[in-house]
């Protein structure tokens, strides 16, 4: 069983985390969740690790700062943060891995297989370091502008111009600022992989939102989120805590 301490200034965030590790994915084990760099530089003197979550932006010392403060470590360093742009500084720190928050199950699960692989020394970690750098290279650079094909055409869409996208099966209805609705046969998880997460976020397993394009927010039931054309969607639990952080 793996041992991993999970490091975020938000509490909220931990128990999400900790929440994913324990029902989605196999053979780790949480044994620490800390708040703030000092409590954890702490606990990894008590308690050995195999796998250290990360976040990037907190208070007084950010991750990359506590990083540096434990020296040549050897800790298997996986960072959980809402921003994209962080990436190639964290591969520089040796990190195995980078996930963007809202935290996608499957590139949750992925890290844990990456980490697996490591410690059995199948593969060696800089084979892996390698692998995220052109992994998030194509990931960084989002273009204002999505080209998706259809039957016979490619329909060029301007994202700055898209409110929100609603699952629906195996297609995706696309509300744009005009009020038209364009119906694709491609997934939610298709297109968000389309855009960037600095400027949408996923609300829920249904709905993506442009957050340029948000105009309210609502705590009832559970969390509605009311967009500049009218319509009104849920806000999931799970999302709920990383939509508001994007929101900040």
């Amino acid at each position: 069983m793996l041992r991993a301490l999970l490091i975020d200034d938000e509490r909220n965030n931990l128990e999400s985390l900790n929440f994913s590790l324990e029902n989605d994915c196999s053979g780790i084990e949480v044994i620490g969740k800390i708040t703030s760099a000092q409590e954890a530089r702490e606990f990894l003197v008590q308690n050995e690790v195999d796998v250290i979550f990360l976040d990037i932006n907190m208070p007084g010392e950010n991750g990359f700062e506590f990083l540096r403060s434990l020296g040549n470590h050897q800790y298997n360093i996986i960072f959980v943060t809402a921003y994209n742009e962080y990436a190639l500084q964290a591969i520089k720190e040796n990190a195995l891995d980078y996930i963007l928050k809202p935290i996608d199950i499957d590139e949750l699960q992925k890290a844990i297989s990456k980490l697996k692989k490591v410690i059995d020394k199948n593969i060696t970690k800089d084979q892996e370091i390698l692998n995220l750098f052109l992994e998030k290279i194509k990931k960084t650079n989002f273009s204002k502008r999505i080209a998706i094909p259809q039957l016979g055409s490619i329909c060029y869409i301007e994202v700055d111009n898209i409110v929100s996208l609603q699952a629906d099966s195996n297609y995706t209805i696309i509300h744009m600022n005009t009020m038209q609705k364009l119906v694709f046969s491609k997934t939610l998880k298709e297109f968000e992989e389309m855009l960037d997460p600095k400027h949408f976020a996923r609300i829920h397993k249904s709905y993506i939102v442009n957050l340029q394009h948000v105009k309210e927010y609502k705590s009832v039931d559970g969390g509605i989120v009311k967009m500049s054309d009218g319509n009104h969607w849920s806000v999931s639990r799970r999302q709920l805590d990383n939509f508001l952080e994007k929101m900040k």
